[in-house]
This record gives C-alpha cells, sequence and structure tokens, in this order.
C-alpha cells in the first residue's frame, strides 16, 4: 500500500516538477516527470507545453496548490493524485469542482512518472461528453466566434473541440496524420479523439506498413472510423468529400482498418467516450 510519506516524498514532487516546467516552457524538464507509454506523452508529443497549462490549469493563474487526496490503483501499481487550485482570498481554502485536477502516476524504472492528467475529480473525469454537455449549456463562451472567455472553461472546451491547439510539427509522423489531424481539428473534434485517431493510425501503419502514395484517402478513413468512435453523426460520403476523394477507395481502406485492428463497435483503444473507473477499495489520502 502506498504510504502518505511516499506520496510527499516520492509522488508529488514529480508533478511539482511538471507543473514548475510547464510555468518555465522548459520543453526537456516536462519530459522527464512523464511516463514514456502514457497518454501524457502523447500529449506532449503533439501539442507542446501549451497543453499542460490547460491540464493542470496553471492558466488559472493561481498562487496556491493543494493536495486533496490519492487513491492507489491497479494494485499499488498506480497513484492517483487530486489537486486543487483554491480561490485566493476564500474561507478556508474554499474550492469548485472547476478547480480541481487529477493526475495518475506510475513507476518507470525507479522513479514516479505522469501517466495522464484529467482536468476534473479523480472519481468524475471529465470526458468529451461531458465537456460538450458543459459547453452546450455554458454561458461563458463568446457569442461572436465561441471560444471561451473565462479560464475555468478553458480545458472544458479543450476537451470538447471548442478550443484547438496547434499541432507541433514533430508529432506528425506522415502525411496522412497531417491530414486527418487537421480535419479533425477543423470540425472540432476533441483532444482525446483526435489522439486515439492518431494512436489508431500508428497501430495500424506499424502492423500493415500500407503504401502511402494516397494520403487523403487513408486520412478519410482514419476520420470514419474517429467520427464512429466519438458517435458524432457525420456521414461516410461527406467526411470524404471534406478530403476531396471519392468514398469508394476511402471505404476499402475503412474495411482494412477495421479488420487488421480487430475493431468492432467503440473500442476502448481508440474511442474517448470511455474513461477509467477509480475504486475506492484502499484509498490512501494525504
Amino acid at each position: 500500500m502506498i504510504t502518505p510519506e511516499e506520496v510527499w516524498e516520492d509522488i508529488w514532487p514529480t508533478v511539482e516538477r511538471l507543473i514548475q516546467s510547464t510555468l518555465a516552457e522548459d520543453l526537456a524538464g516536462i519530459e522527464e516527470t512523464l511516463h514514456p507509454k502514457g497518454t501524457a506523452a502523447q500529449l506532449f508529443d503533439l501539442y507542446g507545453h501549451y497543453v499542460f497549462d490547460l491540464l493542470l490549469k496553471t492558466v488559472l493563474g493561481r498562487g496556491s496548490l493543494t493536495v486533496t487526496r490519492a487513491i492507489e490503483t491497479e494494485n499499488g501499481r498506480s497513484v492517483h493524485v487530486e489537486m486543487v487550485w483554491p480561490e485566493p482570498g476564500s474561507e478556508d481554502n474554499s474550492y469548485t469542482a472547476a478547480d480541481l485536477v487529477a493526475i495518475k502516476m506510475k513507476k518507470y524504472r525507479k522513479s514516479w512518472r505522469v501517466m495522464d492528467i484529467n482536468p476534473a475529480a479523480v472519481d468524475l473525469p471529465l470526458t468529451e461528453a461531458r465537456a460538450t454537455a458543459i459547453l452546450a449549456n455554458s454561458k461563458a463562451l463568446s457569442q461572436a466566434d465561441g471560444l471561451p472567455q473565462e479560464a475555468w472553461i478553458l480545458p472544458v472546451a479543450l476537451f470538447g473541440g471548442a478550443l484547438q491547439i496547434r499541432l507541433r510539427e514533430e508529432g506528425l509522423r506522415d502525411d496522412v496524420e497531417r491530414e486527418f489531424l487537421t480535419g479533425m481539428q477543423a470540425r472540432a473534434y476533441g483532444i482525446l479523439s483526435q489522439l486515439g485517431a492518431r494512436r489508431l493510425w500508428r497501430d495500424f501503419a506499424t502492423q500493415e506498413k500500407p503504401p502511402l502514395d494516397r494520403p487523403r484517402d487513408w486520412a478519410a478513413a482514419v476520420e470514419i472510423i474517429a467520427n464512429e468512435q466519438a458517435l458524432r453523426e457525420q456521414t461516410q460520403a461527406a467526411i470524404a468529400k471534406n478530403y476531396g476523394t471519392s468514398l469508394a477507395p476511402v471505404i476499402s481502406r475503412v474495411g482494412a482498418i477495421k479488420k487488421a485492428l480487430k475493431i468492432q463497435g467503440l473500442d476502448e483503444r481508440y474511442t474517448a467516450l470511455h474513461h477509467e473507473q477509480i475504486q475506492f477499495g484502499g484509498p490512501s489520502n494525504s
């Protein structure tokens, strides 16, 4: 069982380094805190340090930070640390759900590293579906362009697709990725759907090594599957048209990807609709 001492002495210092490195725009410092197989590392690769300003909520501009709880999962192999940025001047450091951040930590070699960051409570993580619902009911958007006007809603807008971060050229492996990620951003997919689509394409490309002479056909095929994984209602023909290609060659590529990766219905590897369920059987409260 993870002890409070291990949380404070081994786990929390890594989170602090990530926050400080994000504020300093220290890319090497950020990378040192990330588990190379985690979602956080993938987000960093694709979007750079800007994504952590939003996920860690340093964008709130608060001067103090408090750990609310630490929860052990996977038989001690991972720990979810929940932290909060209290409102300055609030009584008893009170806060709202908009001030919470949950960080999943896992050991890499001999040190704890950041696997994932969710800008919400550890037991009620933000999902694309929740983010979309919040945005639909929020008054914190500009009527002119739909962009967030209040800092607290920026992470929600990122998950819901109302806010997009410029893609890092270094995070794009080939023309197919460039095509579908640019297209998905233009059509306001959330950040986790974008990441799932990139993961899907890389899994397929690594396994099958397809010819890349028609990148837009492949890109359209990836977005069609991403559209299904997000339960969006765009038609296959409309998606193909967005890429300036015809439907027939795209559909054959959709079939090839699904067959190779054994995709049937919503797939937890690629959909943003599933999230980890935190069990409270053995919490370690700090």
